[in-house]
């Protein structure tokens, strides 16, 4: 990738070796999980995977909230604006 390609090229392409790097990190962690076993931790040559298992509370059911006649909303946080950088091929848009 060029510096002075444009920015929109360069994002699709960061994109792109983010998602490659996401998967081969995946791959590495179940590799290292495997050979951790029961163990707690995996000896490197510089560094040292410990592994730990924790819980986290499940999601809440609105629909049997809602079912048993409990307003959700009155209990909801406010809500948050998120943005959201979409990209999209030329091709495809011309195409359409």
């Amino acid at each position: 990738m060029t510096t002075n390609a444009h920015p929109v090229d360069q994002l699709v392409a960061i994109r792109a070796q983010i998602k490659a790097l996401q998967e081969h990190e995946a791959l590495l962690k179940t590799e290292i999980s495997r050979a951790i076993g029961d163990g707690s931790c995996l000896v490197g040559d510089e560094w040292i995977a410990e592994q730990s298992v924790t819980t986290r509370k499940g999601g809440i059911d609105e629909k049997a909230l809602k079912a048993a006649g409990i307003d959700v909303d009155a209990f909801r946080k406010a809500d948050t604006a998120v943005f959201t950088l979409r990209t999209v091929l030329k091709a495809s848009r011309i195409a359409a």
